[in-house]
């Protein structure tokens, strides 16, 4: 706002700086589209932009299929979490965004970092129970991080630090 006309105006670095959402929004996987932007949850939850990258792929139940996680915000709260879309099924499960799990609680705000662990690797280098699937390893840069995995029913929350 210029204070002497009390006009509103654009600083040069809004106008040089490219609009990320549309771009981001364009690439948006298509089974994304299909169960949160344009599906059933559209009207409760939306895709959040808020960290790079927004989705992960990976076998998370162990079924062969590819499945998407994605970040999410619960639009009546705001509160933050990850959708993950089984690809057999397109079903849905929410972790955080309202839905506790955890450690995590039921808002991931806290989350600066995510990544997927191959069930492989997570065989190898940990001595928690069977895993079905990859895991997400979810986390707060210099602080706590967790694995995100499904145990055959439902996804648990194994805490991997502080």
């Amino acid at each position: 706002v210029d204070l002497k006309t009390k006009a509103i105006i654009q600083s040069d670095l809004t106008q040089s700086r490219p609009s990320n959402t549309a771009t981001q929004r364009h690439d948006t996987p298509g089974v994304v589209q299909k169960a949160i932007t344009n599906g059933p949850l559209g009207n409760k939850y939306e895709v959040a932009f808020h960290m790079n990258p927004f989705f992960l792929s990976g076998d998370f139940n162990g079924d062969g299929k590819t499945d998407v996680a994605v970040l999410v915000k619960q639009r009546s709260t705001g509160k933050l979490g990850i959708a993950i879309i089984h690809g057999a099924t397109d079903n849905v499960q929410i972790l955080g965004a309202g839905v506790s799990i955890g450690n995590g609680g039921d808002d991931f705000e806290w989350m600066d970092t995510w990544e997927v662990r191959s069930k492989n690797d997570l065989v190898a280098s940990t001595s928690a129970p069977k895993f079905h699937g990859d895991a997400l390893l979810v986390g707060k840069s210099e602080a706590a991080s967790a694995l995100i995995y499904w145990n055959g029913k439902r996804y648990v929350w194994l805490q991997q630090g502080d």
